[in-house]
Formats: C-alpha cells, structure tokens, sequence
C-alpha cells in the first residue's frame, strides 16, 4: 500500500473510530435512565401539572391523589386509571396540587406534599413534618367550611283523584358536617298518607347526634336527640336524648361501619289514654345503634341502619327501628333511592277504647334523590 491509499483509507477510519469512542460513555447512562426511571425534582421545584407516586418497584406513576383511607391510597393515573396502593408501599409522593394531611394526633396541615424517607413534608410557607406511619388522611384541596359539609335530600309525591282521592308524600334529608375533631350529623324521615279524607299514615323522625372523636376510630357523644310522632303508634311526641360512645369499626373510601350507644332518657306524650291514665310519662332508657355504608360500584350504594330503644312498659317497652336500602345514580348528583323501613313497639300504649296499635309497621319506599 502506497502512502496516498493509507491516507485514504485513514480518513475512512477515523471518523468511524471517534464516533465509536463517543457512544461508549454514552451507552450506560442511557441503560441506568431507563432502569432509574423517573427522577423527581427538588422539594423546592415540585412538579406544577401532575402529582408523582412511586412504587417499591421504582417506578413512578403521574396523576392525581383522590384520598388517603384506613391506610389505602387511591391515585388516579393518566395511564392505568384508579390504582389502590397500601400506604406503606409509598417509597415517595409529591404533589402538584394542594392536600389537607391528618395525623392521628395532633394539628392537621395544608399544602404541597412531599413523601420520602417515611415522613411526610407538607410545604406551605412553612414545613410541617409528620410520621408516615402516623398519617391517617390525605384529602384534596383546600380547607373551606363547604368541604366539611355532605348530604342528601329525597323523596316522593303521589296524587291521585277519581273513583279513589288519595295523598302520599314521604321525605328525608340528611345533613353531616365533619373535621378532623368532631361529627354532627341530622336526619329527618316523614311518612304522610291520606285516602279518601281519611290519614292512613303519619309520622315524623328528626334526630341527631355530635360525636367528638377521641382517636381516629374512637369517639364520645355528649349529646344525642331524637323526636318521633306517629299518631297511629299512639305517640303524639317522643323525644329522646342522653349521651353515648361509639366507635368506627370501618372507615375507607368504600365501606363505613361505626357502632353506638348509651344511657338515654325518655319522655312521651300519647294521643290517646283510658280514662284516669296519665296522658305522658318518662323513664331512663338505653339507647344503642349501628349504620353501614358501603359503596358497591361507583353508580351503586347500599346502606344498613339498625337502632333501638329499651325503656319502661309504660312508655312501649322495647323498639326499633331497621332500614335497609340502596341508591342507584341517575346522571350527576341524581339518584334513584329505594329502601324498607321496619319499625317495632313491644308495648303500644291502648287508646281510650282500649285498642291496642299494631307492634309492626313496614313500609317501601321509592324515591329520586339529590346528593351533595
């Protein structure tokens, strides 16, 4: 080979050998960013669109935190669509949005979180710092007195005229605000139903309960009431209150299930006596109730309610009270509502001519319901 033809082929070579030599260093930082996967910012440049979940795998997940349950996180992903993670299973989080983060104990905290290292960083001018273990919430946005706020309204009108007149309604509401430290709840439940002139049914239930929860399962009530009509009980007022303590046996995103009960007192007033009786009498009496709710798809709900009352024989004895229904949604905040009520008396009170109400009382009930 002549010197013209090595430097020919040299300059052939050459370039081919540099490029070689460049993609060498470059090859393993190429193959560790694809095994590291996603690599958050600093605390102090947190992602602005998406919030960020790693799993013990490594890898990171981006969309949304829903909620943090009896120690499941729900996050939305733009890719795998509603994923349930165990909290423990969070290696890191941070956030774009702003949540409110509550403890077992102590002072909740708002802002921008940050999950790493088992603790919980939540910036907002400031940084508060809390145990991973420790958290027992996480829900979004921020604190306003309408977040505390959930309810529903339903109900039914029935009119009907010709060969038979006849009048039906029932109604119910319920009201609950809650926080970190305390729960109160209101309920009222009205049965009307007249035909032909004549009232076949009429009866009213307005209760309510503040329960103050001494951890995040168990809580104190120093007051619950109820009054309750039912001309056709007998009862033409019935009001209960007392004190109580309950406890939260289940509280996910999904199913609740919480249990109560306590010394009550008891004061009626009846529609009807023989004559001589006294027309209204009172006792001490035990109060105890339980409610489930559970979510069965995220257009079903089913729901649970059992209470009764034991007092003396001559305010009625033993009752109860036993719901069971479920809602289906409609379109939005629309549901349709179905639910049995069984209502019981062991000692109705006889009227002045000495009969005696029926023990039992049931009724379905079917309704359109508004939920916010």
């Amino acid at each position: 080979m002549n010197i013209s033809d090595f430097r020919q082929s040299a300059v052939g070579v050459i370039p081919i050998a540099l490029i070689a030599l460049l993609l060498v260093p470059l090859a393993p930082c190429a193959l560790a960013e694809e095994d590291s996967g996603w690599t958050p910012p600093s605390p102090a440049d947190l992602p602005t669109t998406l919030d960020w979940v790693q799993l013990p795998s490594g890898e990171w997940l981006g969309g949304e935190v829903v909620a943090l349950y009896d120690r499941t996180l729900e996050f939305d992903s733009e890719e795998m669509g509603m994923t349930k993670l165990d909290w423990d299973d969070v290696v890191e989080l941070r956030t774009a949005r702003v949540l409110e983060v509550r403890p077992v104990a102590g002072v909740s905290a708002t802002g921008r979180v940050i999950v790493k290292d088992g603790h919980v960083s939540v910036l907002d001018g400031q940084t508060t710092v809390f145990v991973q273990s420790e958290v027992l919430t996480l829900t979004a946005g921020v604190p306003k007195e309408i977040n505390y706020w959930s309810g529903e309204v339903s109900g039914n009108l029935n009119f009907q005229s010709g060969n038979t007149d006849s009048q039906r309604f029932n109604l119910r509401a319920f009201a609950q605000r809650r926080t970190v430290q305390q729960r109160v709840t209101a309920e009222y439940i009205g049965n009307y139903d007249e035909t032909d002139g004549e009232q076949t049914k009429n009866n009213h239930r307005l209760s309510g309960d503040w329960d103050r929860f001494i951890t995040d399962r168990l809580y104190w009530t120093p007051l619950f009431f109820e009054y309750y009509k039912d001309k056709f009980q007998n009862i033409a007022h019935r009001i209960t209150l007392g004190p109580g303590v309950g406890y939260q046996i289940i509280d996910t995103s999904t199913t609740s299930w919480r249990a109560s009960g306590g010394p009550a007192y008891t004061h009626t007033w009846f529609e009807q006596v023989d004559a001589g009786e006294d027309d209204n009498k009172s006792s001490l009496a035990m109060l105890a109730k339980t409610r489930v709710d559970y979510e069965l798809t995220s257009d079903i709900d089913l729901w649970y309610d059992y209470r009764f009352l034991l007092g003396s024989k001559d305010t009625g004895g033993y009752s109860h009270r036993m719901e069971v229904g479920s809602s289906f949604d409609i379109f939005g905040d629309l549901d349709f509502r179905a639910a049995y009520i069984w209502d019981y008396i062991s000692d109705p009170i006889e009227d002045e001519q000495g009969s005696a109400p029926e023990q039992n009382d049931s009724q379905l009930l079917l309704g359109v319901g508004y939920s916010f």
